[in-house]
């Protein structure tokens, strides 16, 4: 079941790449700034989607029944390289009284992947 995530993510990739213009795309140069924010983008939305067992465990401890989604990834420190030593990850869990909090993940590389090495609630907004 996990790898229909996988072949999605691989087709929404190859769809993006295509749709560019071929030549730009192949060139010997520099990417432009275009071709790098996809490949960031890219990075990003596997690393989320790999993380998603991860994610869920920590939320589980927190909220009883939730909705996670607006993901998204804070660089620790100013960098181009992915992936990322350590980094946060930011979204909005929605409770089942419709109110919503922002919460930040931290995440740290290690032998074994990624760990969690913090979780806090940054902001509570009510919908």
């Amino acid at each position: 079941m996990w790898w229909k995530g996988i072949i999605l993510i691989w087709v929404i990739g190859v769809t993006n790449f295509t749709v560019m213009d071929r030549v730009e795309a192949y060139s010997e140069e520099l990417p432009t700034k275009y071709n790098a924010d996809i490949r960031h983008k890219s990075y990003e939305e596997v690393l989320i989607f790999e993380l998603g067992p991860k994610i869920m465990n920590v939320l589980k401890k927190e909220y009883d029944n939730y909705l996670f989604g607006g993901a998204h990834i804070i660089p620790m420190r100013k960098s181009d390289s992915f992936p990322q030593q350590e980094f946060i990850l930011e979204g909005r869990v929605t409770k089942q009284d419709s109110s919503s909090d922002i919460v930040r993940i931290t995440f740290k590389a290690s032998t074994n992947g990624y760990k969690v090495s913090d979780f806090h609630v940054i902001q509570n907004v009510n919908i």
